[in-house]
Parts: structure tokens; C-alpha cells; sequence
């Protein structure tokens, strides 16, 4: 199969070494490159006006059937390609699909086939259909959205294809290039991205796990965000073997509590220094693999400012037990019950993971562990900060937004005709969305048994 590959980049200079390589390594399918070079020019507006001159030049290049666009930022994995094809061929009603290379199906709920938006930075066109495709944007509309509005108005479909991964992976050196945006405009006012930042919390019991799954995982997947490992009762030579590899230590005594418990209280210490819109996240230490690039996790943060990112687990109330077993350890009987109702209602969220800017996550920490020091929650012990989460977001759905499960894939209880761990150790959802971070809670992962297969 031959697909003209047009790869969009304002520079002239020399192709990304991780994004030729990674077209190099398409299989099932026959690619031509061309480069289109859309650099800006004096009487642009703004960057979106760039984005459109070069999209409807790029569009006339070649002359294979299929044409994928692909920005200069953009990686794919190997089958990406491939599967984009014959998700086309088995839709003779639709002029493109797409990769969902920056977690868009992550916004909403919903067809693959139907989805609001579709960004033209991983994208495979019928040549006959792009050829009437008139790239444009509006006023609050960039052009994906204006392409795929026009495309549905002619009565063609567009969609994202599910198992078709591709990272977007911008180049910090190089913030004037021309970006994979998912239609989201680089703001004008000389701001810069923030550099986001990933926190844990373990002691002894837990850190050989973090340096041997948790933080070689991390990097493996692409991943440089520094983190900063909170360390309860580690002696010096311990804390020595934890630095290194971007991990900043803070070392405190052990005092016996949980370290979810005491991370609500603690995380504050390294967030306080940061500016309220730097992107950041933690996980549990002692049982979690990440599987992908976190790039479209920060994306998904700077969409939802001021709002805690969570994820719901599999089961919820009546079907796990485990709410009620929690509830049952608060001491007031009317604040158990207002407890219970909040939660038996509601989706069951997992503790062990949160994002969001600096100032949505310091709020929630420092609610969370009020709600944890107060009769509404006296009582309630290991798992308390499960209780919190779920009591912070479900009572104010306005400081909160839900996100996909696959950044915290917990296995726990969850039903084995929804995903399947290959000899390889990979864990993979039945549904055909990706798994970004595995979370063995519960031992629900013979973590010894593993292979370390990244």
C-alpha cells in the first residue's frame, strides 16, 4: 500500500531523528516523504494563518491515493500507518482518520468514529477527498475543527482510530516550530510552557520497587519530567542510591503512617516553590509501570486549568465492597451516612493517581488532608485519602475533571475480558484504547514475575 506522507514543519532544517526514524520504521505500508515548509511571513496574523497556508500547500503534494499529514513533531508507532489504512478502506464513507496522538478521545466520551474534533497532525486522507478540502479557520475554530465541520457538512465522515498511537513530542529548543496542536493555538503573549513535574511518596518497604519498576519504566516510555520522590525513614546510603536520573529526594522521618496518607500533607512542600500553572502529577510508587510518553497527560492539563485531573477505577459501589468496608471505620454515624451517599452514588475514584496545574493540586492536597483530620472522616485509616479524593471531587464537581482510566489502569477487581498482559509484560485493554500507566493496586501484578521488557 502507498501513502505519500507530507510532513509539515516551518523550519528547513533537517528532520527530527526520533520522527524519521520512527517513519522508517512503518510497517505494511509504502511511504514517500514529502516536506511541506510553512514559515511564517509578515502579514500573518497569528500562528493559525501559518498553520492554514501550509496545510493547503502541503495537500497538493504527491500523488498516491492516501495521504497522510504528519507534523514534524509527531512520532508514530510502527503500526500506526497501517492501521490508519485500513481503518480507511473499511470506511468507504470517510474522508480521514486519525491517530489519536494527543489524547483527544481522553476529553470526551463517544464514537471513535464521531468524535468532535480530529487534529490534522496525525492524519490519513483519501487523496480525491482532500483534494476538495479547503483548509481554513474561524474566529475560536482552528483548522482541524473548521476541516473536519466541513467534511461532516458534505456528509463525509472523519474519525480517530483506536490502537493507532503516535506521541506528540515538541522540541523545547525549537518552540517556534510549527506544532502538531490538536487545535489549540500557542498562546501570543510570549509565555512559555511550563516544564511539568511528577511526585511519589514511598519508605523502605516500597523503594526498591520504584527504582526498579516505577522510575526505569518512566524513562524507558520517553519520559524526562523530573520527580521528586518523598522518602519516609530511608537511611543515607538508601538515599544515595535514589539520587541521580532527575529524581530530587526529600527525605523525612518514618512515623508509622501510610505514605498516601502523608502525601497529602507533604506533597505541598515541593509545590509551594512552583508557579500555579506548571503542569504535575503523582502516582503510586510501589506498583505502577508507565507504558507511553506523558505528553498528551500535560496537554489534558493545560486544557483543564485549575481543575484536579482523576480516574475512576473499574468497580464502583455496589459492585466492590470495598466502600462500604472503608466507610464503616468513620466514628459519627451521621457523617457515615452523608459519607456513604456521597460515595455509593458516584463513580470510585483511585487515589493513586492526580494531575493537575500547581494550584489545583495544592488545593486538593491541602483539602484532602483536612477532610482527613476532621469528624467527616475521623476514623478512616490506611485508605483514607481514597475516602478524601472521592468526597473533594464528588462534593464540588467544579474543582475536578475526569479523565481516561488508561493513566491509571488499575487491575484491581477489574474483570479480565477487559485487558490481557502479553508474555511481554504489557498490559493491553480489550476496547483498543492505550494503557499509558499500569497500577498493579491491590497485588493485583506478580510484579516479581514480570520481564523488564522496556
Amino acid at each position: 500500500m502507498k501513502i505519500d506522507l507530507v510532513l509539515t514543519s516551518r523550519g528547513e532544517g533537517p528532520i527530527r531523528d526520533d520522527v524519521w526514524d520512527a517513519i522508517q520504521a512503518q510497517v505494511g505500508v509504502e511511504i514517500r516523504v514529502l516536506r511541506c515548509y510553512g514559515p511564517p511571513r509578515p502579514g500573518d496574523r497569528d500562528r493559525l494563518e501559518t498553520i492554514v497556508r501550509a496545510r493547503n500547500e502541503g495537500k497538493r503534494l504527491g500523488s498516491a491515493p492516501w495521504v497522510l499529514l504528519l507534523d514534524d513533531d509527531v512520532i508514530l508507532a510502527p503500526d500506526a500507518a497501517a492501521r490508519l489504512v485500513e481503518a480507511l478502506q473499511g470506511r468507504p464513507r470517510f474522508a480521514a482518520m486519525g491517530a489519536d496522538y494527543d489524547g483527544e478521545m481522553d476529553r470526551w466520551t463517544g464514537s471513535w468514529d464521531y468524535p468532535p474534533h480530529v487534529g490534522m497532525g496525525a492524519t490519513l486522507f483519501r487523496r480525491s477527498c482532500l483534494a476538495g478540502v479547503t483548509f481554513r479557520r474561524e474566529t475560536g475554530k482552528c483548522e482541524c475543527q473548521c476541516c473536519c465541520d466541513d467534511l461532516r457538512r458534505a456528509r463525509w465522515g472523519i474519525g480517530l482510530v483506536p490502537g493507532a498511537r503516535a506521541w506528540h513530542r515538541p522540541d523545547p529548543s525549537r518552540r517556534d516550530d510549527l506544532p502538531s496542536d490538536a487545535g489549540l493555538a500557542a498562546p501570543d503573549d510570549g509565555s512559555e510552557a511550563r516544564p511539568p513535574r511528577i511526585l511519589t511518596a514511598f519508605d523502605r518497604r516500597h523503594m526498591r520497587k520504584f527504582l526498579s519498576r516505577f522510575l526505569p519504566s518512566l524513562r524507558r516510555s520517553g519520559n524526562h519530567e523530573p520527580v521528586t520522590a518523598f522518602a519516609y525513614g530511608l537511611r543515607s546510603d538508601e538515599r544515595r542510591r535514589l539520587k541521580g536520573d532527575g529524581v530530587e529526594v526529600v527525605s523525612l522521618p518514618n512515623n508509622g503512617t501510610s505514605p498516601a496518607l502523608r502525601r497529602l500533607r507533604d506533597f505541598p512542600l515541593a509545590l509551594d516553590g512552583l508557579p500555579d500553572d506548571t503542569p504535575v502529577a503523582f502516582w503510586d510508587a510501589g506498583d505502577v509501570l508507565f507504558q507511553g510518553p506523558l505528553g498528551p497527560l500535560w496537554d489534558l492539563v493545560r486544557a483543564h486549568p485549575g481543575k484536579l485531573l482523576a480516574s475512576r477505577e473499574p468497580l464502583s459501589h455496589p459492585e466492590t465492597f470495598v466502600v462500604e468496608e472503608w466507610i464503616g471505620y468513620i466514628r459519627d454515624l451521621e457523617a457515615r451516612a452523608r459519607v456513604f451517599a456521597i460515595m455509593g452514588a458516584n463513580p470510585f475514584l483511585n487515589s493513586g493517581f492526580a494531575a493537575g496545574t500547581a494550584s489545583a493540586m495544592r488545593r486538593y492536597l491541602r483539602e484532602g488532608d483536612a477532610l482527613l483530620h476532621s469528624n467527616e472522616l475521623d476514623g478512616v485509616i490506611h485508605w483514607g485519602d481514597q475516602v478524601a479524593m472521592n468526597v473533594y471531587c464528588h462534593t464540588q464537581p467544579e474543582v475536578w475533571q475526569e479523565i481516561d482510566e488508561g493513566w491509571n489502569y488499575c487491575l484491581a477487581l477489574r474483570p479480565p475480558e477487559q485487558f490481557r498482559i502479553s508474555p511481554d509484560g504489557w498490559t493491553r485493554r480489550t476496547d483498543g484504547k492505550p494503557v499509558h500507566v499500569v497500577h498493579g493496586n491491590g497485588c493485583s501484578l506478580v510484579w516479581q514475575a514480570l520481564p523488564v521488557r522496556i
